[in-house]
């Protein structure tokens, strides 16, 4: 039992669900064998998480109907189902469409679902092929229709940021440091993200695919990640800032955390490439959490490290009062890192 694929129909949108080569291996010939695929209309996806909780405590099958109406089965690959087509005919290749109809808009989720044989040693395997759209044709979910112009406007709001970014750096002389470069490249590559983001939805939406804006985005989002921690490590230990250099242990915590990022990098492009409902799916999803957490706190260290050393600076030579506002703006920074991981890793996760 587990979730394939969420999508926001509106009036007239269309399920086209294709099933091919439906086996079932390590079961005895004569097992009866029950299993679905269907289309569930809830509240939120954490409401459909919820209802399959629930079944697999209850110990029910959800084709029974027990929890969701058999009217929402939309792909029945069950030995005893009523349909006209032969099971050795269905299980080569069955196909559905079902067209929404006016009071059914809402949001959805495809989920497969097997009953029996109920074996831990039997599995399933089959091709699926599912196309959602709504009128227009619209391949992008209603939930996510407004995301090409949103990305947009959020391209030309950090093209005007990056702008000003860079006339104060021609105008700053010689306050500016060298960290101040890297985060001017740091707004390019996330301006440049944010263009290809807002073109790569657009594609989607209009074409259902967009593979080659995809691959463009991927690479600015993989130097934007890369970009964003190193920034933020570096301005952490003080480099450019305090002092031109990095001392060993401060090298090894940035060589950890570029690795981390490039794992955890990939791990994003493969989450948005690949299927929800396979295994492999939920390994890179857990694979992403750990190192974005581990990522975060180590991000957290070399700023301690700053504040701890600025302190000791501060009570010990006679430039007390510059180490003092150095140590003031270290914990601000300290104060901001925070709060930008509590809500993009722990407020963004209880909204969704």
């Amino acid at each position: 039992l587990f979730k394939i694929e969420t999508f926001c129909f509106e009036k007239g949108g269309v399920m086209n669900i294709t099933v091919r080569d439906f086996q079932v291996h390590g079961g005895k010939k004569d097992d009866a064998v029950k299993s679905g695929f269907i289309m569930v209309k809830t509240k939120s996806e954490s409401a459909m998480q919820q209802m399959l909780e629930q079944s697999v405590e209850d110990n029910t099958c959800i084709l029974d109907g027990n929890i969701f109406s058999k009217e929402n089965i939309l792909v029945d690959m069950s030995t005893e189902s009523n349909t006209n087509i032969p099971v050795e005919k269905r299980w080569s290749k069955y196909n559905k469409m079902h067209v929404v109809q006016a009071g059914d808009e809402g949001f959805y989720s495809l989920v497969f679902a097997r009953c029996q044989p109920t074996d831990t040693a039997v599995s399933v395997s089959f091709k699926l092929h599912a196309a959602l759209w709504n009128p227009g044709p619209n391949y992008l979910s209603a939930c996510e229709e407004a995301l090409p112009v949103l990305f947009f406007i959020f391209f030309v709001f950090f093209a005007g940021a990056t702008g000003v970014w860079i006339w104060l750096l021609i105008k700053g002389g010689n306050k500016v440091q060298k960290i101040h470069y890297m985060m001017a490249v740091l707004l390019v590559v996330k301006t440049m993200a944010m263009l290809f983001e807002s073109i790569r939805y657009h594609f989607i939406a209009t074409t259902g695919v967009g593979h080659e804006w995809s691959v463009i985005y991927y690479i600015f989002a993989f130097l934007k990640g890369l970009l964003l921690f190193t920034v933020i490590l570096l301005i952490g230990t003080g480099w450019s800032l305090v002092k031109p250099y990095l001392n060993d242990r401060e090298k090894k915590i940035v060589l950890v955390v570029l690795i981390l990022q490039v794992i955890d990098n990939v791990a994003l492009i493969v989450l948005e490439e690949m299927a929800p409902g396979s295994q492999e799916w939920y390994t890179w999803r857990d694979v992403l959490h750990l190192v974005d957490i581990i990522c975060c706190c180590a991000i957290l260290f070399p700023i301690v490290w700053s504040i701890r050393h600025l302190r000791q600076a501060a009570a010990a030579d006679g430039k007390a009062a510059h180490n003092i506002m150095k140590l003031t703006l270290f914990r601000q920074f300290y104060i901001m890192v925070v709060t930008y991981i509590y809500f993009t890793r722990i407020i963004v996760f209880l909204l969704a």
